[in-house]
């Protein structure tokens, strides 16, 4: 069985001292609110309800976390942490939201890699400028994940992707660049598998 099929939900938590000891590799999600986080977890799981999906903004604001394990063993988490940018939401449930977001990032010591997720309809933004870089002075890679990209043609995805890879090009932590739709499976074995040879790889290293 695939790595990624055993995983199972493991803890929901609002602060990062919460969470588990830091002895695992974490694949960390990361994207605006309702850019299909969850959706891109339960696919690449193959699991319809593992991780929340709502149709609604905002709704997720905790750092959830889902374990993978080999041998009855945990091998990993996947990490879900809570959308940013939606305007609906309060200042003070924004303020709060970017704490939990940066405090996690900065200081989570067992994050082995960031799968960042940007619609495709709406290209980068300066939000998710502002997350890069956060990200790239910890020098640890990160993965562009361009979502939905069913709902545009095949020459404007690949147009958009081509622009995006362009403002990306001084980053050098980028590690690929990934269309992804989870409607037509677009994708999903090419993450699947950079996920799964990460986690094995730091398994076997420890």
């Amino acid at each position: 069985m695939s790595l990624l099929h055993t995983a199972s939900f493991y803890i929901s938590s609002q602060r990062t001292n919460q969470l588990p000891p830091e002895s695992e590799p974490e694949i960390c999600f990361l994207g605006r609110s309702n850019v299909g986080k969850s959706t891109a977890i339960n696919i690449i799981t193959n699991q319809k309800r593992l991780a929340f999906s709502s149709k609604t903004p905002g709704r997720t604001r905790l750092i959830n976390m889902f374990s993978l394990k080999k041998n009855e063993n945990i091998f990993g988490y996947l990490v879900d942490i809570p959308g940013y940018g939606y305007s609906t939401l309060s200042t003070k449930e924004q303020k709060d939201i970017g704490i939990t977001i940066t405090d996690y990032i900065k200081n989570r010591k067992s994050i082995e890699s960031f799968v960042l997720l940007l619609d495709v309809r709406r290209g980068i933004t300066s939000l998710d400028l502002q997350l890069i870089n956060l990200i790239n002075p910890l020098n640890k890679p990160l993965v562009i994940l361009i979502t939905k990209t069913d709902k545009l043609n095949y020459e404007k995805r690949i147009k958009t992707k081509n622009h995006i890879e362009k403002q990306l090009e001084s980053f050098n932590n980028i590690k690929t660049i990934i269309n992804f739709s989870a409607k037509q499976k677009t994708g999903v074995s090419e993450l699947s598998d950079y996920i799964e040879r990460l986690i094995l790889f730091k398994k076997d290293r420890i």
